[in-house]
């Protein structure tokens, strides 16, 4: 009798299929890791064969590259080595990617002038999307040579959505007639940086203010102009946040045209730079402090306390930061200085324990950094025991949560961390 071979059940095989992401999805990740990378603030003629790091991305599918486009032609970089193969591209080739534009930065240095080209105007002209415009060192020569490009930039500034311009570099004259004619009534946020006076032009002082009403944030780096001291030059209600940076040559007062309702102050300076006049009404609510240099912490703390005494309304403070980077000299080649002493604490301390007792000083960040010369392993400080300095001399503030502390000390030559110490301020718990 033959015998049947018994079969067990069919073991049936399933083939995962991997659903797709939805596209939703996909263009979330590929935003997120556009906002993580800081291609778009450098000149890419720097490293030229650098490419944005969606490009690669973007050729996946057709789906993904019109997700990636925007992000990738987000910012145009021009400079003087590829200005007429980079317009001349986007305005015969590509016109059609002027849409996704939304940042021009301009690099374009007199002595290496591109030719000018009659097309210029019109290639600007279609940025109509465009929000910031960047107009770096050595340009305002230039456009006296180069009118098209000239009239190119005039179109970029009347583009609807401007919402952003940076000049650096620019002599303007004594009237600041040429500074107004480039300044668009839709600015949000405006910063100068070393801005001069010249002879040339206009001297007359403005007869009416500019009015700039969507103005909120500005910026003045190393500004000097006669500009500042007019009671008269722009009108900006709605200004919210003024940073302003200068040097030690040149002393730096408050513009009599800065609103009194402005509620955030940034000052970038070194102790031995002069107490700026803050004038009588101004009484921001949030104000920082940077000091950097060559300087022992005394100066520091003594200078950061005359700049908030100098205030017309200290307290009205509500959150303090303090900055400080101390740049120890290159003959220093021990740890000797590179945190403050218990003795220079108590000074910076006393200060704060008053503010915060008379005043409504709600928040108090200090951040200590001392770039040093020597090698890491010569100034390996005891990380614990300058948390302890501090937990000493800030007891009061520590105790009362207000205070919250980091001390780091790197080197000037390499990217390396030598003491990092920190305090933070107790996360306030919610009551049930």
């Amino acid at each position: 009798m033959a015998m049947s071979a018994t079969r067990g059940p069919e073991r049936r095989v399933l083939h995962h299929q991997p659903g797709k992401l939805p596209l939703e999805v996909i263009a979330e990740i590929i935003a997120t890791v556009a906002d993580g990378t800081d291609f778009d603030s450098a000149d890419p003629d720097r490293d030229p064969d650098v490419h944005h790091p969606l490009a690669d991305a973007s050729l996946v599918s057709r789906t993904w590259n019109t997700i990636c486009r925007p992000h990738v032609f987000h910012t145009l970089s021009i400079s003087s080595t590829n200005t007429s193969a980079r317009l001349h591209f986007l305005h015969f080739d590509a016109p059609y990617l002027s849409d996704h534009i939304r940042t021009v930065r301009l690099w374009l240095e007199g002595e290496y002038a591109c030719p000018d080209s009659e097309w210029y105007p019109a290639c600007f002209g279609r940025l109509t999307n465009l929000r910031a415009l960047h107009v770096d060192h050595g340009i305002a020569s230039l456009l006296k040579e180069q009118e098209l490009l000239a009239a190119g930039i005039s179109a970029m500034l009347a583009a609807p959505c401007l919402r952003k311009l940076v000049l650096r570099g620019w002599d303007f004259s004594t009237g600041a007639s040429d500074l107004f004619a480039m300044l668009p009534p839709t600015l949000e946020d405006l910063m100068l940086e070393l801005i001069s006076a010249t002879t040339e032009g206009d001297t007359a002082q403005p007869t009416s203010p500019l009015r700039l009403y969507a103005l909120r944030h500005l910026e003045l780096q190393a500004v000097f102009h006669p500009m500042l001291t007019s009671t008269r030059l722009i009108d900006c209600p709605n200004l919210q946040r003024l940073t302003a940076g200068w040097y030690a040559y040149q002393s730096w007062n408050l513009p009599p045209w800065i609103p009194d309702t402005l509620s955030e102050l940034v000052l970038r300076a070194a102790p031995e730079c002069n107490i700026p006049d803050f004038g009588t009404a101004i009484k921001p609510s949030a104000v920082t402090i940077e000091p950097s240099g060559e300087m022992s912490y005394l100066e520091v703390f003594v200078w950061i306390q005359d700049c908030i005494n100098h205030l017309p309304f200290p307290g009205c403070i509500q959150t303090l930061t303090l900055n400080i980077f101390k740049q120890q000299s290159a003959s220093d080649d021990d740890c000797e200085g590179l945190f403050p002493t218990p003795s220079e604490y108590e000074v910076l301390c006393s200060f704060l324990v008053r503010l915060y007792e008379g005043g409504g000083v709600r928040r108090i960040t200090l951040n200590m950094t001392a770039a040093v010369h020597a090698s890491a392993a010569e100034l390996r400080v005891d990380a614990g025991r300058e948390a302890a300095k501090v937990e000493t001399a800030f007891a009061m503030l520590l105790e009362g949560n207000v205070l919250d502390v980091c001390c780091m000390s790197a080197s000037c030559h390499v990217e390396d961390t030598i003491v990092h110490c920190r305090i933070p301020r107790r996360e306030s718990v919610k009551s049930m």
